[in-house]
């Protein structure tokens, strides 16, 4: 047996996550495990980035550049996918929007110090978006704990708080990686 057949093999019978790239298209990556395969095409068991199923796939063997496995992203992913109930479920917040110029600082004011609410925050600047903690504000910055996409620490930012365009509060995103965050912690 072929290094693929392997690979794919152990994902059928396992379930294994793999990701698949295709040539040509570095933003075609599919995630999931293998239902069946053979010399020519995987028909694959797709998962959205929120672990809930996405159809199955049909893909050519021949289209694939590279093939992702036991690896940081599929161990992220399995967790989404095995909480993916959970990460549906949006805690009601319970905070005020202000009525004046000032609802960019009352609005992290409310969220500082707190390791349960990420927000992600969107710039004016080139639509940019980060999604953290908010650590620390003053009238004029804050410090931001950045939280990368399966939920590693990206480390403290400091942004200008008149640079914000919008503040997304316990969405969909925030919410998977503060789960993903979590469960890093939780394996250290």
């Amino acid at each position: 047996m072929n290094i693929l057949n392997e690979i794919l093999e152990k994902s059928r019978l396992t379930k294994e996550l793999i990701g698949i790239w295709k040539y040509d298209d570095s933003e075609k990556f599919w995630c999931g495990y293998v239902v069946e395969y053979n010399e020519s095409l995987i028909k694959l068991q797709h998962f959205t980035k929120y672990g809930k199923h996405d159809g199955v796939i049909i893909i050519p063997i021949h289209e694939i550049q590279s093939i992702d496995f036991n690896d940081d992203y599929a161990r992220a992913m399995q967790v989404i996918i095995d909480y993916s109930t959970e990460l549906e479920k949006q805690n009601k917040l319970d905070f005020n929007i202000s009525e004046n110029e000032n609802w960019r600082y009352e609005t992290l004011k409310q969220l500082e110090s707190s390791s349960e609410i990420m927000a992600n925050i969107e710039f004016n600047q080139n639509n940019d978006s980060f999604a953290g903690f908010i650590i620390k504000v003053d009238e004029d910055n804050f410090v931001l704990h950045c939280i990368g996409e399966i939920g590693e620490d990206e480390g403290m930012v400091i942004y200008k708080i008149e640079d914000i365009n919008t503040i997304k509060i316990n969405d969909m995103l925030c919410r998977k990686r503060t789960m993903l965050h979590k469960w890093r912690k939780a394996s250290l």
